[in-house]
């Protein structure tokens, strides 16, 4: 049986857990995720979803705020064959923890390393008009996104696909993967692929403000845009109503017709979402 510490803090990392529960070859000795935060209108502290997974299945979590040497210590003391790491983000983890595994730091990135680096890399295929990606397995080095690859499994990227879609086919398609993988690795550790550094590309994560749409760009690439930020941070633009009173409005969804943009699903802060057909009489989208 093979020993695993699991590292994620997603919604898209709790399949994972559910797959290693029910495969008798892996035992799943911590579950480590992120620390409660204030969440919701009311900023309640909340555990995130991993960690009322772990929870709910009586499985033994950590919430560290840091990698230092308490925690390494720690982590040293549960003598872990292998950690899988799905969506936890930063701290990054350095050698001194990935040499205390015998099979070492297992990554599951959503794309075809080492294309798309970074934090965000389904929003960024998305704009940029990928149809091709692919799910890398990969161990973790000293340096994000960089150590030798698994395997690479590919799939396709839909018209219609928003961040939030493509990234639960792509987890979805790596957990129903994931045994036989992880089975194949333990027994042949050293068959891995080093990546071409020189094909590595990297876009940054995403913030609140880099939302607003450019109105300046081609209406193809600003309905992708619009895909690609949902479910966050959401694209939105600046609207007047007939006072000239200045909003911030939300657009969900919206259509590409003739190399035009009409929104579909829109929410104008401080109000509910609608559809843009019932308030386009009222408002104006200000495009410069």
């Amino acid at each position: 049986m093979i020993n695993i510490v699991f590292f994620g803090s997603s919604p898209y990392s709790t399949i994972f857990l559910k797959q290693l529960l029910n495969s008798p070859e892996f035992n799943i000795l911590v579950v480590i995720t992120k620390p409660d935060r204030p969440q919701g209108r009311l900023q309640h502290i909340t555990p995130n979803q991993v960690a009322q997974f772990a929870q709910n299945h009586q499985l033994k979590l950590l919430q560290p705020q840091k990698f230092d040497s308490e925690f390494t210590d720690l982590f040293k003391s549960l003598k872990p064959d292998l950690a899988l790491v799905v969506a936890y983000g930063p701290p990054f983890f350095d050698q001194t923890l990935i040499d205390i595994l015998k099979y070492k730091i297992i990554n599951i990135h959503p794309s075809p390393l080492p294309k798309y680096r970074g934090a965000t890399p389904g929003p960024w295929q998305i704009i940029n008009g990928e149809t091709t990606s692919a799910v890398t397995f990969f161990q973790i080095d000293s340096l994000p996104d960089h150590g030798p690859i698994i395997t690479q499994i590919p799939l396709n990227i839909s018209p219609n696909d928003t961040a939030d879609s493509f990234y639960q086919k792509a987890f979805s398609l790596a957990s129903q993967n994931l045994n036989s993988i992880l089975k194949s690795y333990v027994q042949n550790p050293h068959l891995l692929t080093p990546q071409d550094h020189s094909q590595k590309t990297y876009f940054p994560k995403f913030t609140k403000k880099d939302g607003q749409i450019d109105w300046s760009q081609p209406a193809d690439k600003i309905e992708r845009f619009i895909r690609a930020l949902i479910p966050w941070p959401t694209a939105w633009t600046y609207v007047t109503n007939q006072s000239k009173d200045l909003f911030k409005m939300k657009i969900l969804s919206a259509t590409l017709n003739q190399n035009q943009i009409t929104p579909q699903q829109i929410q104008i802060e401080g109000k509910k979402v609608t559809n843009w057909s019932e308030v386009e009489n009222y408002y104006t989208i200000k495009k410069s």
